[in-house]
């Protein structure tokens, strides 16, 4: 054996062993990351030396120390990460909708809307007890603060959804700019002959995290640089450039954020329709759909709540209570009371004139025509049908209000209302609402004089007709086309975010369930096992 052979046979032996110890300290650094669930496991590539002009072979080289992984499991996961993130975020608003309504610890809407129809009926057993004027008012202030705090709940968690959005943004942001750094240094690590495969473990993990935040469209380059797309194909990450996802209050509604791709050039576009999943989606769909959905339920409940109440507290009298000058409660603007005014009937509006000692003395019906007369229409209608501006007088005022006023030696009470006029003004209402929920309380013309609440009809003493058919407005069908009751209307409400909640955790077992299985997969092929 020669010199120079011996030498040969030495150095195969050290690149062997080299080659062995890449393989241990590979395997040592698999060790580590056992339980780094985004840690994909590596192996060494051994390839034969080649044997140059040597007839036996020249011993063994490493070649590459490469990922295990299984490319389209990992784009899957990926994409299972947005669908997880729209049903869980989902699960969790709709249980906070269930919260705020708080049926369950029984200080809900339905435990206040129960105590007010009850309140009636306890003031029909004695309509002239002064107690219970103010149990009744206590009660529809209740009504009106648990209807008003519901309505103001909605809203706060819409303004906590809008900034969750914003919170969800400057993520979206971060995350685009760590891909873009990692693509860089994954590049320079490359040409560089080193091995990036933890950072391409990093990057993948950053993608996932993107991913549950907003649906992506993504791919890797003949370069290696991980390009990804949001939206409607605007471009979040361009190799080792990244663009900006912006909250901007360019909305049509104020104060609300929109989703605005923003390039270096400062070129913005609406993506807020085009995001289809992840948590901002399902943010967005919250905050604009779903939360107002069930606002618009309360604002209808409240809405006719207070119409059929004040139809009949408009048509009854209270305790000796008749007026001298009754202004209504609502105005219209300019431009209104040139239309006719809405949800007006055909049909008679009575006033009837009262003596001192409460005895009817005259009754006038003016016919009122539904689609066409306007606030003025009436008002000239009520003082041609009195025909005396000595006896009652109508007019507009300048705020858009109307006011009646007895001018003679008579007051007067408002009569049975087939028309609707006298709740649509408030003239006598017991609620007043113009924004469904927002502002429905108890008039303070009640508050401040309890014997004004009606409880009868014509001013008869111990009469508790009007409290009788309060009280029986529980049951009768009112709602939707006059055919289901208010709790009925309320119940379904309940029912319908109680379906809703129970698809959304339908949805969320069986994404876990997917996402379980593609993890399953993934680990199969790339975790560590000891």
């Amino acid at each position: 054996m020669t010199t120079g052979s011996l030498f040969t046979q030495l150095d195969m032996g050290k690149r062997a062993l080299m080659a062995q110890q890449s393989g241990m300290s590979t395997a040592g650094h698999n060790i580590a990351n056992v339980d780094n669930e985004n840690y994909n496991r590596q192996r060494v590539d051994l390839v034969p030396q080649h044997p140059f002009r040597s007839r036996f072979g020249a011993g063994v080289d490493v070649r590459a120390v490469q990922r295990v992984t299984d490319n389209f499991l990992n784009k899957r996961l990926i994409a299972e990460q947005s669908r997880g993130g729209n049903v869980d975020i989902r699960e969790k608003g709709l249980h906070r909708l269930e919260a705020l309504f708080a049926e369950v610890e029984g200080f809900g809407l339905r435990n206040a809307l129960n105590d007010f129809w009850g309140a009636w009926g306890r003031l029909a057993a004695a309509p002239e007890t002064e107690v219970l004027r103010q149990d009744l008012l206590d009660s529809g202030k209740r009504l009106a603060n648990r209807i008003n705090g519901l309505n103001g709940d909605f809203n706060q968690m819409r303004r906590e959804l809008n900034g969750r959005i914003s919170e969800r943004v400057e993520r979206v942001n971060q995350l685009a700019g760590q891909i873009a750094t990692l693509n860089a240094r994954i590049q320079q690590t490359d040409r560089g002959h080193g091995e990036a495969n933890d950072l391409r473990d990093e990057r993948e993990k950053a993608l996932k995290e993107l991913s549950k935040l907003i649906n992506i469209d993504w791919f890797e380059n003949d370069d290696k640089l991980v390009l990804v797309n949001i939206g409607n194909g605007f471009p979040l990450v361009s190799g080792r450039k990244h663009n900006t996802l912006e909250a901007s209050f360019e909305n049509s509604e104020a104060g609300m954020f929109s989703l605005r791709g923003v390039d270096p050039k400062g070129i913005s576009r609406d993506l807020t329709p085009t995001i289809a999943g992840g948590e901002l989606k399902e943010y967005v769909n919250l905050r604009d759909e779903i939360v107002p959905h069930f606002i618009r339920k309360l604002d209808e409940l409240a809405s006719e709540i207070a119409f059929r109440v004040n139809d009949l507290h408009n048509s009854g009298t209270g305790l000796n209570a008749t007026f001298k000058e009754l202004t209504s409660s609502f105005a219209l603007k300019p431009d209104a009371l040139k239309k006719p005014l809405p949800f007006l009937k055909d049909g008679l509006f009575r006033i009837d004139m009262v003596s001192k000692n409460h005895e009817i003395v005259e009754t006038y019906e003016v016919e009122l025509r539904a689609g066409q007369d306007t606030v003025q229409d009436v008002v000239d209608r009520i003082n041609q049908t009195v025909a005396n501006s000595k006896l009652l007088q109508a007019k507009v005022n300048d705020d858009g209000s109307v006011t009646l006023q007895a001018t003679g030696p008579y007051d007067f009470v408002l009569g049975d209302d087939q028309t609707g006029f006298a709740a649509i003004m408030g003239f006598n209402n017991f609620f007043e609402s113009l924004q469904g929920a927002r502002d429905f309380h108890v008039s303070p013309r009640l508050l401040e004089r309890p014997n004004l609440i009606s409880t009868g009809k014509n001013l008869l003493p111990g009469d508790n007709s009007t409290a009788l058919k309060m009280n029986q407005l529980q049951f009768q069908p009112t709602m939707q086309g006059e055919s289901i009751t208010f709790d009925d209307f309320y119940n379904g409400t309940l029912a319908e975010l109680g379906l809703m909640i129970n698809r959304s955790q339908e949805e969320s077992r069986n994404q876990k369930l997917i996402l379980d299985q593609f993890q399953k997969l993934r680990n199969e092929v790339s975790s560590v096992n000891m």
